[in-house]
This record gives C-alpha cells, sequence and structure tokens, in this order.
C-alpha cells in the first residue's frame, strides 16, 4: 500500500451535504425600499435555485418538483408580459398586462400552490434545524410539516402519493452534512429560512386581505 493510500484510509469520512445553503440566492427582503411588496423576479430566481435544491431529495419528489416548476413558470410567464409593471409580485397578482383589474386566473392559483407547497418545505427545514436530537431520521419532520401545510388541501389520492415519497427522504446527514463538518451549513439554513419565512407570511396576509385564498382539494 502506498503512503498516500494509507492517508486517504486514514482520513475521517465526511457526508457532504446535498443542500449548499450558503449557495442559495434568498428571498428578497420586503422593506420601504421595495414599497414593502416582493421583487418578482427576485422572488422568482430564489424560487428556482430552492426547487433544484428540493430535487436533491430523488427521483420519487419529482412529481413534488415538475408541480412547483410549472407554478413557477405561470408566474414567470405573465411576469415576462409587462415586466415594469410586474415588477412588484402584488401587482403581478392585482393587475393584468394592461393595468386592469385581474379576477383570481391560473396564475393567481398557482402562486398559491406555490406558498402551500414553500410552506411545508420551509417548515421541514426548520423542524429540522431545531431538532435538538440530531437524528438521522427526518421522515417525522415532513409528516408534521405537511400535516400542517398540504394536508387539508389533499383528496384522498394525493395524500397517498405523499405517503409514499414520504417513506424515499434522505437522512439528515445526506441532506443537511454532519453537524461537526457542516456548521456553517446549519447557520446559513437559519439565516435563509428567516427570510424564507418572511415571504410566505407576507404573501398569506397578501391574499387574505384580498380575498385571494381558495379551499379546495386536489
Amino acid at each position: 500500500m502506498s503512503e498516500e493510500s494509507a492517508d486517504n484510509s486514514a482520513a475521517p469520512a465526511v457526508c457532504e451535504a446535498k443542500i449548499l445553503f450558503r449557495q442559495l440566492k434568498p428571498f428578497p427582503v420586503i422593506d420601504e425600499n421595495n414599497n414593502f411588496k416582493i421583487e418578482t423576479a427576485h422572488f422568482l430566481e430564489s424560487s428556482n435555485q430552492i426547487i433544484d435544491a428540493i430535487a436533491c431529495f430523488g427521483k420519487l419528489f419529482s412529481p413534488i418538483v415538475k408541480d412547483m416548476r410549472q407554478n413557477v413558470q405561470k408566474i414567470t410567464d405573465k411576469y415576462k408580459q409587462n415586466e415594469s409593471l410586474f415588477k412588484y409580485l402584488e401587482d403581478l397578482i392585482l393587475k393584468d398586462k394592461d393595468g386592469n383589474d385581474n379576477p383570481f386566473d391560473t396564475v393567481t392559483d398557482g402562486l398559491l400552490w406555490l406558498k402551500r407547497a414553500f410552506e411545508m418545505m420551509e417548515q421541514f427545514f426548520r423542524n429540522l434545524l431545531e431538532d435538538e436530537t440530531r437524528s438521522e431520521q427526518v421522515k417525522p419532520h415532513l409528516k408534521k410539516a405537511y400535516e400542517e401545510c398540504l394536508l387539508p388541501y389533499h383528496g384522498f389520492l394525493a395524500q397517498k402519493a405523499f405517503q409514499l415519497l414520504h417513506s424515499f427522504l434522505p437522512s439528515r446527514s445526506s441532506l443537511l452534512g454532519t453537524s461537526d463538518s457542516n456548521m456553517d451549513n446549519l447557520k446559513a439554513l437559519e439565516e435563509f429560512l428567516a427570510l424564507f419565512r418572511a415571504n410566505l407570511t407576507h404573501l398569506n396576509e397578501f391574499y387574505t386581505k384580498h380575498d385571494l385564498h381558495r379551499i379546495y382539494k386536489a
């Protein structure tokens, strides 16, 4: 055995995280600099990046990822119709491309479902972060997040589909890296979730204010 091989075999194994949160674009800050609205282009870029990260959960999660991508695409397509008018996500929802009041449409519905899926993922990652036991078993965290955020809107078939996906989750170390070697990733996750939650809370309040919530089962 060569000296180099001996050195490699003695090196401790480090589980590299599937999701490196420091590399993700944080969701936009909502303050007086943007009229307390969400910048559409920024929101879309951050959305695509977190969806790409979720895709690393495995091929069985592709239906969820596909659904989220389709809803992002609906928003993107409308944004491109009038990027100046639709600079902010709220205006994109409330107006058509000519500036007229916009009734509830497929884009409004798409953002509603995207928000719900994001709420589940935000809660899942927050559950992981707050798990003091640092258990490798993450299924209970996703199950709890699903029951709180998506279950009320899912019919029988959708619930069964989730139960199947729930059985094939990666481990905690696979997703986030080992705690000892990836403390910066955990810190980055905490920072990422702060703006993620702020955007979701803002959208919830916006949908409530304009009576845009729709309750039906998929």
